[in-house]
């Protein structure tokens, strides 16, 4: 059987390479230490500053995450008000009603010879447009323009205000992402010299015993050593073998932790999902797969076998298999509506221009219930798909 070290080429097999090498070092008598104090001191500083910027980029990647929902509502709901606002000065003119002419919309920084609206989709195009529109009906007004009152441009700028200072928190934890990333990428060269040397110190002191045993005390200091070739595992190798994947897409999934209780082996899965746990003593042992953006799962008794290699193949369901609803509610007057997921406990009550979202929504499809408030016995149900990480618009009219 061909087998063969493999340094670490991900950010998170190389955390855990430096932490099996401490944690060995603090579970090991002086004498039982094989690395150079050299070696020991470059350890402790590097893991350090490591397992820091990588805990700083979790931190602010995991608080973008959650400020998205917040941050893509605002800016719809801001791109709305923009371009009703627009529209509203757009039919006005077409009317003919005094003080208003599609000319104005240069004021708007838009074309004046139609009334094509501008583009409200991404962040940057409503926090640029919706200033344009905001300070643009400032110098309209200025030359003696009549107000537009539906919507009031007070409420237009209540609306992007909200999206701006949201968007600008947004933007800092992006930086704070990208200063992250940026420290980490500057610290990979150094990262990986110093696990080579770990591992070659490490290998140097267990040189005098046989392949197996040599290997199987390196694995405890961190050391990877993987197939290859198309061999098969021996059991005097490995004990428990198997694959992880998306349980949406069985695709093979990377850098997925397993921890196996007791005893504490963590072993990462490879590019092909793939991961291999040392021999263990024969028993039960309950098998922990984590990775980051899934749902953990713990698979309990585990059964090893001496002299024998168990199977254990295991999918992870995405916290992101989540989609949002969203739509407008089309009555006279706009009076407030409700729209609910039946059986989910999630509904929204509709904005002054009977707009609405609803965000979590498992995926798959699901019953949507609307319903005036001042009517809540006449109601409407529609049945659309949520797609995991996408938007479904759904509208309802009401007489």
């Amino acid at each position: 059987m061909g087998i063969s070290r493999r340094l670490p080429n991900t950010d998170a097999k190389r955390a855990l390479a430096l932490d099996r090498a401490a944690l060995k070092i603090s579970i090991s008598l002086p004498a039982d230490i094989v690395l150079s104090a050299q070696t020991q001191a470059r350890l402790t500083a590097t893991r350090t500053a490591l397992n820091n910027n990588l805990a700083l980029r979790g931190q602010a990647l995991g608080n973008q995450m959650a400020m998205t929902p917040d941050k893509d509502n605002k800016r719809r709901i801001a791109g709305l008000f923009v371009s009703h606002f627009v529209m509203g000065c757009d039919k006005a003119a077409l009317r003919g009603e005094p003080g208003f002419t599609l000319s104005d919309r240069t004021y708007f920084q838009l074309d004046g010879s139609n009334d094509t609206l501008p583009p409200l989709e991404t962040d940057d195009e409503v926090f640029l447009n919706g200033k344009r529109v905001i300070d643009g009906n400032v110098l309209r007004l200025a030359a003696g323009r009549p107000v537009m009152p539906f919507p009031l441009i007070a409420d237009v700028n209540t609306k992007y205000t909200d999206f701006t200072t949201v968007y600008g928190d947004y933007n800092l934890l992006k930086r704070a992402y990208d200063d992250a990333q940026e420290a980490i990428s500057g610290m990979r060269a150094d990262v990986d010299s110093l696990i080579l040397r770990i591992w070659n110190e490490v290998e140097a002191a267990y040189s005098e015993e046989d392949e197996e045993s040599k290997r199987r005390n390196s694995r405890e200091w961190g050391v990877v050593y993987v197939l290859t070739g198309n061999e098969a595992p021996s059991p005097a190798e490995f004990s428990i073998i198997g694959t992880i994947a998306d349980s949406a897409t069985g695709l093979p999934l990377e850098d997925v932790e397993l921890s196996v209780m007791p005893g504490g082996s963590v072993v990462l899965t490879d590019s092909h999902g793939r991961y291999y746990v040392p021999v263990l003593s024969a028993g039960s042992y309950d098998v922990t797969v984590h990775k980051a953006g899934y749902l953990d799962k713990t698979i309990p008794g585990v059964i090893v076998t001496a002299g024998a290699i168990t199977t254990l193949n295991a999918t992870l369901a995405s916290t992101a298999a989540t989609g949002t609803i969203s739509g407008n509610v089309n009555a006279p007057g706009f009076p407030p509506a409700t729209v609910a997921v039946a059986g989910t406990g999630l509904s929204a009550t509709t904005d002054p221009m009977g707009n609405f979202t609803i965000a979590g929504v498992a995926a798959g499809m699901v019953t949507l219930n609307c319903f005036l408030n001042s009517d809540p016995a006449n109601i409407k149900t529609q049945t659309p798909t949520v797609v995991a990480g996408a938007t479904v618009t759904v509208n309802f009219s009401f007489p």
